[in-house]
């Protein structure tokens, strides 16, 4: 009886504890549910929600996009957004289109899309260089908001020229609307864009400028919001083959986030063809708070026309790609290589009608030495035929006549001679002055092109050193190796 009570009381116990121990795990597997649904919903809380800003500094074309956003210091087209002095340097009519779209702005996240357009016009004002920029963007935030913005800028060209560099400023007014799409609801505003950049040589540009410099409010059914201030500053530096940039930006408060700091680097790489243009590889990093991102661009630039691509993929909150899309056009741009062929083969045809010439006056000065020396041999037979026949005084006259005739014939033969080495000096003289002057041309259709100042030092150097002490004026060839070299 004893060992039978001691089986049912350890039955009765082992019981107990499975009991217990059952009880345990739903009261775990509770807590662990628990646990995650919090989790869940704090992970889901952590993710920034879109929110709509308005006329923020989000790069405007696709090669800023490929660069990491927009820059202070690259020197592009559409550049004019991010420093409105950069577009002086271009001195021919440009157009064209871009696109964006996006799920982040410089702030945050933001979804939206752009369309833009523009034009840049080279004038001349007040005997001043300078460039005109027309500039539209319209931008769709989901079809929520629209925003409206119309760009007029100017900016100059060489505006002071010192020992150190070139400074120029471009200033950019914009008349800018925001409208709600559900009530009807829009606020119109205009705002001011400041810019400067310091050029210390053809490869290194620094630049500083101010965007929405009276910083407008506007307010549009449920939204009240301010267009942020933005200050950036950048540096780039240029290459035959390679554009590096780096840009730092202080923005103020705007779409319900407060104000940050972003840090810019980006590389470009040229890939150069023989008959297809130009090749471009871009890669880029936008260091910021709610809108760390990475990009990636690609370009192809022929003739007039120029298409971009970038890419720029979030390292914070929701990973949606953005993708930007440029076109743009160069009205006046010429085919260098068509036109350097081109020379080429007159130079050739040249050369060869020259060599012809030089030929056949090298003939004919052959044949002269030879009848020189024909007549000097005659001259010394007669004379010796003098000295044999002083006792024929009847034949003397004959032949003094004869001598005098052949002396006449010689000096005849030699100022013809020295005429013909007088005319062979003047073509070669004629030749070598052709010659710079195809070189010449070369060298400033190098420079209207765009050529790095290290390709026209070079041409420059070539051309001095192939025509110095050669007898011709290469004197504006000098001076602009000296204008370059400082």
């Amino acid at each position: 009886m004893d060992s039978a009570s001691r089986k049912e009381e350890q039955i009765t116990a082992f019981h107990r504890g499975g009991a217990e121990v059952a009880e345990f795990r739903g009261v775990f597997s509770s807590a662990f549910l628990c646990a995650l649904c919090v989790s869940a919903v704090i992970l889901l809380l952590s993710f920034p929600t879109p929110s709509f800003a308005v006329f923020e500094d989000v790069p405007a074309g696709a090669r800023q996009a490929g660069f990491g956003g927009q820059a202070a210091a690259l020197e592009d087209t559409l550049s004019l957004y991010g420093n409105p002095a950069l577009t002086g340097s271009s001195r021919k009519f440009e157009t064209g289109a871009n696109f964006l779209s996006s799920e982040r702005t410089t702030q945050g996240p933001a979804e939206f899309a752009s369309y833009g357009a523009w034009a840049l016009v080279p004038r001349q004002a007040y005997g001043k260089m300078g460039t005109l920029s027309i500039a539209g963007l319209y931008r769709d935030d989901g079809g929520v908001l629209t925003q409206k913005m119309i760009s007029f800028g100017w900016s100059t060209w060489q505006l002071r020229r010192g020992a150190t560099g070139v400074l120029d400023l471009g200033v950019n007014f914009k008349i800018l609307q925001l409208a709600a799409s559900s009530g009807g609801d829009s606020a119109s505003g205009a705002a001011a864009d400041l810019g400067m950049v310091f050029r210390p040589d053809g490869n290194h540009t620094v630049g500083f400028s101010v965007l929405n410099l009276n910083n407008p409010s506007f307010n549009a059914g449920t939204l009240k919001d301010k267009a942020p201030l933005v200050i950036r500053l950048g540096v780039s530096e240029r290459g035959a083959d390679y554009t590096l940039s780096l840009d730092v930006a202080k923005r103020t408060a705007s779409a319900g986030q407060k104000g940050n700091i972003s840090l810019n680097p980006g590389v470009e790489h040229a890939w150069r063809t023989q008959r297809a243009g130009l090749l471009f590889s871009r890669a880029g990093l936008n260091l910021a708070e709610r809108a760390t991102a990475l990009s990636a661009g690609l370009g192809w630039k022929h003739l007039a026309s120029e298409v971009s691509y970038g890419l720029s993929v979030p390292l914070t909150g929701a990973i949606v790609p953005a993708h930007s899309l440029t076109l743009a056009l160069r009205f006046g741009d010429q085919d260098i290589e068509a036109e350097y062929e081109r020379l080429i083969k007159q130079e050739i045809k040249y050369r060869k009608d020259l060599v012809e010439a030089l030929d056949e006056s090298a003939r004919r000065e052959n044949l002269l030495k030879e009848e020189l020396a024909s007549m000097k041999a005659e001259i010394n037979s007669l004379n010796v035929k003098l000295k044999d026949t002083q006792e024929q005084k009847a034949s003397v006259s004959n032949e003094k006549e004869r001598l005098s005739a052949i002396i006449r014939r010689q000096a005849a033969a030699e100022a013809e001679l020295r005429d013909m080495a007088e005319k062979r000096k003047a073509d070669k003289l004629n030749q070598l002055k052709y010659d710079f002057s195809v070189d010449w041309q070369s060298y400033l259709k190098l420079k209207g092109g765009g050529a790095p100042a290290e390709v026209l030092k070079s041409s420059l150097q070539r051309i001095i050193a192939q025509y110095q002490d050669s007898g011709i004026d290469i004197s504006q060839a000098t001076v602009e190796l000296r204008s370059l070299l400082k």
